[in-house]
């Protein structure tokens, strides 16, 4: 019998697992871009955001980690994305501090932690809403926005003329546009600018 994408307790309780595969790839593709940027907000490093988060989706897995919802999950995900990345940031501060180089504004508040969870709540939706595209669509976007390709490259990479990618991209971010609130959707416009149309 095969995995499905959840499963019921003795008291039907529809249970999110994180070794079931599917699961595990969709609750990624949704919340890895987001909670990497929620870390290197914590952490000011690029590559600690991604060890902290590939930590904790890892544990996840290899401990068959199970969410009662998409809520438990996403709350689950931020917490400990956050303590990854704030034992991260200690440990560059003890080294830091051993070559009288520590930060004064290393301190992190509730603040700063509220706003850089707002901003990756608001990335989460955009992803989200990017991963329900059509597949060529999909594709497009995540190649400009995520590895920052040139729209020509994409067309070689992906064996399309040029103009089909124009096309794609257009479509896509008409979709968006629909999907998206007014103020995600300026944010995209300006992810687009920096990522595509620079291009």
């Amino acid at each position: 019998m095969s995995k499905s994408l959840s499963q019921k307790t003795d008291n039907n309780v529809v249970l999110l697992d994180m070794s079931e595969r599917e699961t595990f790839n969709r609750l990624f593709r949704t919340h890895h871009a987001p909670l990497c940027y929620y870390a290197e907000r914590i952490t000011n490093s690029r590559d600690n955001a991604e060890d902290a988060v590939g930590e904790v989706f890892l544990k996840c897995w290899s401990k068959a980690t199970q969410f009662d919802n998409e809520d438990h999950a996403r709350f689950f995900l931020y917490r400990a994305v956050k303590n990854a990345s704030m034992n991260k940031l200690r440990t560059d501060l003890r080294v830091a501090n051993k070559h009288n180089m520590v930060s004064p504004d290393a301190e992190d508040t509730e603040e700063s932690h509220l706003d850089r969870l707002v901003r990756s709540e608001v990335l989460r939706e955009i992803y989200q809403e990017i991963d329900a595209l059509p597949p060529q669509e999909k594709k497009v976007i995540l190649l400009s926005l995520e590895d920052g390709k040139k729209l020509k490259d994409i067309a070689d990479e992906l064996n399309l003329s040029l103009q089909t990618v124009k096309n794609c991209r257009s479509r896509a971010v008409a979709r968006l546009r629909f999907k998206l609130t007014a103020d995600n959707f300026m944010l995209l416009n300006a992810l687009v600018y920096l990522f595509v149309e620079k291009k």
